[in-house]
């Protein structure tokens, strides 16, 4: 009996991390095919995101205060569908630096800065990102702006 509970703490030692790293792996893969659908402007994007995915941007106040505004998943898409013709033309992307993901509960959060078209330092984002029969999807997104219209969002 005892033998094989230390076979089982073996394996268990042996195994798992290579099981958690894959995953981590996997994680960043996805990532990294959201960023280039956003960066495309891709029909797809929706498909990214759990449905009513929890979007928060983070404001960043002239006077050095935050506020979060929290935006409806369905505005979101709204926002995104309206905003792609112009973010196109101008040729917006995104970038994210320093991308570090850990394992939050059965959950995976990708920490970056996140650095908008023509901005020299970035601020910081996260995204929590959950496996689903469906694969990875975004559970939440969470993002600094220096946009301050967004604290004018109804």
């Amino acid at each position: 009996m005892l033998k094989k509970i230390i076979l089982t703490l073996f394996f268990a030692f042996v195994f798992a991390p290579g099981v958690f790293a894959d995953e981590i792996s996997d994680v960043k893969t996805f990532f990294n095919n959201f960023v280039n659908a956003s960066n495309t402007y891709a029909t797809n994007l929706p498909s990214y995101y759990v449905p009513n995915a929890k979007i928060v941007r983070v404001v960043y106040k002239p006077d050095g205060t935050t506020q979060d505004v929290v935006i409806p998943f369905d505005r979101y898409l709204q926002e995104l569908k309206k905003g792609a013709v112009l973010a196109k033309t101008v040729k917006y992307k995104n970038r994210y630096e320093n991308q570090k993901v850990t394992k939050s509960g059965s959950d995976y959060k990708l920490s970056a800065i996140r650095i908008p078209r023509n901005d020299k330092t970035g601020l910081p984002a996260h995204f929590i990102i959950t496996k689903t029969k469906n694969g990875f999807k975004i559970k939440e997104e969470y993002m600094g702006t220096n946009v301050q219209k967004f604290l004018n969002a109804k």
